[in-house]
Order: structure tokens, then C-alpha cells, then sequence
């Protein structure tokens, strides 16, 4: 791997890590506008908490930006430039608490779009007839890359619910990148993954498990804005990929969505948006992680429990992309299997918090 990119990789490590101990350390200052109330539906931390988490994210991006070299200095500039409608909504969300989700979507989308429209990268096949014919239009497969950018942004957001969860589930899913990306000899790609995994890594050592600090919609958006738009170069970069392979690595976090959506739904009255604590970490925590932590006497220990147990499902699809041929029958099977296991996995997890009360 080029120098480059280590050096880039700890660089920004360092400054996302520095940047959230003095976020937290400085707490008493912003925390007026900055603080993560401890009540409502989905919260389930003790203290309010800053949630600003994306301004380390953003820190270490920069940082690293400036220590890549060739082409992969050129789509990082790319990548963060176009990110930052993505970035600046949610901040402003985090800050003011006032932005409508359905804003920070399109925002998301947005993001989407001008990745796209600058670097050329797009969605233009997804192995399904009909539909491949239709994202041969260059304005089809903009359109569709965007909102697909804009989902998977939104997934992460979803998992952002306990502490390491959605930093630890990013730091899994772009590793299966990089992994992919030294099985197919695609250097860039493969050197970009490791250096937004070491950034995202900075935060993460302030987060978990202590949650000292939160992602905030900005740190959750913007960085589920950069795996979506690697999962968008992996196939279009390297053609004897199918672009399930993608969709497979991302298999938690979407799938969680889906299933949200569809729940939600089925309520009746409810919209798709509308929070709720009936995610599966949230059945996790009530079923198996206040048991499990439960010798600790910490609520705390139990928040990070949560995450730990969950991160059992982007590793499956770790070792899915490693094992597999990458190609799409075997990347649906194996997406099939993923899916089958989340349900699985929620199924009993609600049946353990039904018992424990």
C-alpha cells in the first residue's frame, strides 16, 4: 500500500481523535446548543452528551486530504466536496435541532448527485433487465445513484443508537471495501476505505464505550455519504464486480432500514420517519445486553454491550465479501443468508425482552 495512504490514515486518526477530546473537553461552552438530550423514544444514554461528533469526522477528512497523493488525493477532494450539503444540514440539525429529516434526506441526495455529476462514478448496471436498460441514460443513473447514496446515508443514521454502534459498523463496512478492493488490485479504492476507516477510528476511541461524544446527524450522514459512494465505485471501477457485492457489504444497515420502514408502516398511522424503539438494537439492548451487562451494575456497560453484539452482522458480511467470487448469484445468496440471519436474530431478541419485561 502506497505510503501515502498510511500516513494520510494516521494523520486523520489523529485529528478526528484530538478533535473529539477537545469537543468534549469543551463541552461547557457549546454544550448550550451542542448537548444530546438524555430524554425521548430512542435515547437510551444517562447524560446529555454532545453530538457534534461530526465536526471530528470532518477534521480528520481534511486533515488526510492533505497527505494523499495521485488519483486518490483527487477523489477524496471529489468525495468531501460534494459531501458537504450532507455534512452542513446535519450539523445544523445537531446545533439547532430543527432541520426536518426530510431535508437532511435530500441533502443526502444532493450529495449524491454532485459525487456523481464530478467524478463520473454512477450506477449504471444492477444485474436486473429492464432496469440496466433504463440506467444506460446517463440522467436515470444519476437520479438513481443519488437517492441510493441518500438510503444508505440514511442507514447509518438509523444504527446511530448506542455507543460504538454505528462508528464501529462503519469501521467493519470499510474494511469488507478494502478487503475487496486488494482482492480485485484496485489500489485507490482499497487505500481511500483504509483511510476513512482510520478516521472514523479516531472518533471511535472517544465514543465507545464510554459515549463521551455522539455522531450527531452530520458525523452519521457525511460518513454514511462516504460508503455509499464507495460501494457506488467499487463495480464502476472494477466491472467483474457485481454491484450486489456492494449492496452485500452494506447488508446490516440497509436491511435495518427496510425492515423499519416496512414496521412502520404496518403500525398504521405512522410514517416511514417517524422514531420508535423497536429497531433491532434497541430489542438487543432490552433482551440481551442488560442481562449480559447486568454484573457490571452500569448502564453504560450495557449501552456498549449493544453494539458489540450487533457488530456480530457486518462481520458476516465481512467474511462474506472475502470468501465469495463477487459475482451475483453468489452475492444475492449470500445477501439472502444476511437478511435471514438479521431476522432471526430480532426474532429472538424480542422474545428475550418480552421475557425480561
Amino acid at each position: 500500500m502506497d505510503d501515502s495512504i498510511i500516513a494520510a490514515g494516521l494523520a486523520g486518526l489523529g485529528a478526528a481523535f484530538f478533535a473529539s477530546v477537545a469537543l468534549v473537553s469543551s463541552k461547557h461552552i457549546h454544550g448550550k446548543h451542542t448537548l444530546d438530550s438524555d430524554k425521548g423514544v430512542q435515547k437510551f444514554h444517562t447524560e446529555p452528551t454532545p453530538r457534534i461528533g461530526g465536526i471530528a469526522i470532518a477534521a480528520g477528512f481534511i486533515v488526510a486530504w492533505f497527505l494523499l497523493a495521485g488519483e486518490a488525493r483527487q477523489i477524496w477532494g471529489l468525495i468531501g466536496l460534494a459531501g458537504i450539503p450532507a455534512l452542513a444540514f446535519g450539523l445544523a440539525e445537531d446545533i439547532t435541532k430543527r432541520v426536518q429529516v426530510r431535508l437532511r434526506l435530500l441533502a443526502t441526495i444532493f450529495s449524491g448527485l454532485m459525487f456523481a455529476g464530478l467524478s463520473g462514478y454512477s450506477i449504471t448496471s444492477v444485474d436486473i433487465p429492464g432496469l440496466d436498460y433504463l440506467l444506460g441514460f446517463p440522467v436515470i443513473a444519476f437520479a438513481f445513484t443519488a437517492f441510493a447514496v441518500g438510503g444508505v446515508a440514511n442507514s447509518i443514521n438509523l444504527i446511530d443508537g448506542f455507543h460504538g454502534l454505528a462508528s464501529g459498523t462503519l469501521m467493519v463496512i470499510l474494511l469488507a471495501f478494502a478487503v475487496v478492493g486488494l482482492r480485485v488490485g484496485d489500489p485507490v479504492l482499497t487505500g481511500l476505505s483504509v483511510t476513512m476507516l482510520f478516521v472514523v477510528s479516531g472518533f471511535f476511541l472517544v465514543n465507545f464505550p464510554h459515549g463521551k461524544l455522539f455522531l450527531g446527524d452530520a458525523g452519521a450522514y457525511f460518513a454514511g455519504y462516504v460508503v455509499a459512494v464507495l460501494a457506488v465505485m467499487l463495480p464502476a471501477r472494477n466491472p467483474e464486480v457485481s454491484p450486489w457485492v456492494s449492496l452485500l457489504i452494506l447488508g446490516y444497515p440497509v436491511t435495518e432500514t427496510l425492515v423499519s420502514i416496512f414496521r412502520r408502516l404496518a403500525k398504521g398511522g405512522h410514517s416511514p420517519g417517524d422514531p420508535d424503539s423497536d429497531h433491532l438494537h434497541h430489542v438487543v439492548h432490552r433482551g440481551w445486553a442488560r442481562k449480559l451487562a447486568a454484573g457490571l451494575h452500569s448502564s453504560e456497560a450495557a449501552n456498549a454491550m449493544t453494539g458489540v453484539l450487533i457488530w456480530a452482522l457486518p462481520v458476516l458480511s465481512l467474511l462474506a465479501v472475502a470468501s465469495s467470487n463477487l459475482r451475483t448469484g453468489q452475492s444475492l445468496l449470500l445477501l439472502a443468508l444476511n437478511v435471514g440471519v438479521y431476522l432471526l436474530v430480532y426474532r429472538a431478541a424480542d422474545r428475550a425482552a418480552k421475557r425480561a419485561g
